[in-house]
């Protein structure tokens, strides 16, 4: 099967490059502290996986599939809502949008947690490091990983 997400013939550090120049999230990484700079960090590596941009349907997905498809930790999504930045990026957003966005999102987070049930095991939201040199395609084929939702 051949992989048509983005990013498919780049290492995972490579995508992830990729993706913030794409999306102009240099400036915004070169402005956070390092403890913030490491949780929007996994949250992007998500997006790549998955192959969703920014917008913000896709920023939901993307949560959808770090809740369903990520080992992540009530700890780690308490740790990530608690950082200044994730504060100042919601306040810069709206709440107004990001609700409608989580809202007219539920269908999605049906379909991704059905979708999370077929992949062969779940992405590991922290230790990940030993998959940073390799090609995103595959780390998909490893983990499941076959497309993203419609968009």
């Amino acid at each position: 099967m051949t992989d048509r997400l983005p990013y498919s013939d780049l290492t995972l550090d490579e995508a992830l490059a990729t993706f913030r120049q794409e999306h102009d999230l240099d400036a915004k990484y070169r402005d956070m502290r390092k403890e913030a700079q490491m949780h929007f960090e996994r949250h992007d590596i998500v997006h790549v996986l998955f192959g969703l941009d920014t917008s913000i349907r896709q920023e939901a997905q993307a949560d959808g599939w770090t809740l369903f498809g990520t080992d992540i930790s009530r700890r780690d999504i308490g740790e990530f809502f608690d950082l200044p930045e994730e504060k100042a990026l919601i306040d810069e957003i709206g709440w107004w949008a990001i609700t409608k966005a989580y809202f007219r999102g539920v269908p999605d987070y049906f379909r991704i947690a059905w979708q999370s049930r077929k992949l062969s095991k779940k992405w590991r939201w922290s230790d990940n490091a030993a998959y940073r040199s390799m090609r995103v395609a595959e780390i998909r084929r490893e983990f499941g990983i076959r497309r993203a939702l419609a968009r």
